[in-house]
């Protein structure tokens, strides 16, 4: 006998993640209908269903709300400045989910394809089938994403096999062990999360329409990045909003960008890249900074003259991650002087491990001018030009939408910690 956990529904959604907004699909549906057509009328023609179901939905999203999201008049309906909000968030929502159907289809072997039961995807995807969706990637097996959600096995095996018809392609693998995503549901996955990230948004919007300014910010930090003014515009962030949570995470810059496109990351701070993107990141320029060689006090290399690079060859280094912007850059100094890169080195992309490489073991690394200028601890710059090692400093989101309220109010407090250091 299946019987569900005692999981409520809404502590389910919070451990996955999932905003109880999610629940209201059909509703937004509605929502974004009647903001394009103007009317209960119109919408209902256009999302092929009827009036009185579309006037129920939209009461129903303004309960939940507890807002007005359209002003009524005889000529028809207009949203209100949070309705608009939503309804642009709305959009933003159902084209992930439509991009997640086409590349989900993408991504499945030909020869697996099968003419999908619906073709309207992001129309008639259910809150179940995300849910299940998000479950089984988190728990690795039918039964564990049940527990996770308090609902029956089932249950969520129901709403995968309807993901799967839905789309005509097999989105996972049956094994021994459990359930595993194949590609084509790896592909949904990603898109899935992001429309998610768009629900959090509007969760957001809603928040703080009514004043009350939460979220959370997930921050992701690159090596070799100015920690200096990103630990000031969180400072003054969480002072004037304390409900605001923040995670800081390092990593490199594909895997940070995995995460930022798969919506595991809300930013990334570090150098800004010429190749990024555009069509899927934003960047965000605040400053520029040069790179640097850095030691700690008393280091020997800081002794007498300024030494040349052929002289810094003598001592150990901690190297960037190999073939990363960092690298390439020691990399071009030292041979663009006839000379190979310190080969008895210690490799890491942590900016902390690299520190503590520099203070306790006494290497040498590549820094921030920036970073290491504003710290006051015994590091120091080895005087020694670096030419051409400028960067374009700053935080790259996600293009598609708009930052979620209180992303907005974190890219602006770094902008703010920029212009007052």
């Amino acid at each position: 006998m299946n019987t569900p956990p005692s999981t409520s529904p809404r502590q389910a959604l919070g451990a996955l993640g999932m905003p109880p907004l999610t629940e209201r699909l059909k509703s937004l549906r509605a929502l974004q209908a009647v903001a394009t057509h103007g009317s209960t009328a119109q919408a209902a023609q256009a999302m092929h269903t009827s009036q009185p179901a579309v006037t129920r939905s939209i009461q129903e999203l303004e309960k939940f709300c507890g807002l007005d999201l359209f002003s009524r008049a005889t000529r028809g309906m207009a949203p209100t400045p949070i309705g608009a909000l939503l309804a642009k968030r709305t959009e933003t929502l159902f084209l992930h989910l439509s991009h997640g159907a086409t590349e989900a289809i993408a991504a499945a072997p030909p020869a697996t394809r099968r003419p999908p039961a619906m073709q309207r995807f992001a129309s008639t995807v259910s809150p179940s089938g995300l849910r299940s969706l998000v479950a089984i990637a988190a728990a690795g097996s039918e039964g564990a994403a049940a527990a996770l959600l308090g609902v029956t096995q089932p249950a969520v095996h129901a709403a995968l096999q309807s993901l799967e018809q839905s789309l005509g392609v097999h989105l996972f693998h049956k094994l021994a062990t459990g359930t595993q995503l194949a590609p084509a549901g790896e592909a949904l996955l990603r898109r899935a999360k992001l429309a998610l990230a768009e629900i959090r948004a509007m969760e957001g919007d809603l928040a703080a329409w009514r004043g009350e300014v939460r979220g959370r910010i997930v921050v992701g930090v690159l090596p070799l990045s100015v920690s200096s003014f990103l630990t000031s515009a969180l400072e003054a962030l969480l002072r004037r909003h304390p409900n605001i949570q923040v995670q800081v995470v390092d990593g490199t810059y594909e895997s940070l960008v995995q995460q930022l496109l798969s919506a595991d990351v809300d930013a990334i701070a570090g150098a800004l890249r010429n190749d990024a993107p555009a069509e899927d990141i934003r960047q965000h320029h605040l400053f520029d900074d040069d790179l640097v060689i850095v030691a700690r006090a008393g280091h020997p290399c800081l002794a007498g003259a300024a030494p040349s690079l052929r002289d810094l060859l003598h001592w150990e280094w901690v190297m960037p991650l190999p073939d990363t912007p960092a690298d390439l850059v020691l990399r071009q100094l030292f041979r663009a002087q006839g000379l190979e890169p310190p080969a008895r080195s210690v490799r890491a992309s942590s900016p902390m491990l690299t520190q503590a490489f520099v203070m306790q073991a006494g290497r040498l690394a590549l820094g921030s001018r920036v970073q290491a200028e504003s710290q006051q601890g015994p590091l120091r710059i080895v005087p020694l030009a670096l030419p051409s090692t400028r960067r374009r400093i700053g935080m790259a989101t996600r293009a598609m939408g708009e930052p979620s309220h209180d992303l907005q109010l974190f890219l602006d407090a770094c902008k703010a910690a920029i212009h007052t250091a």
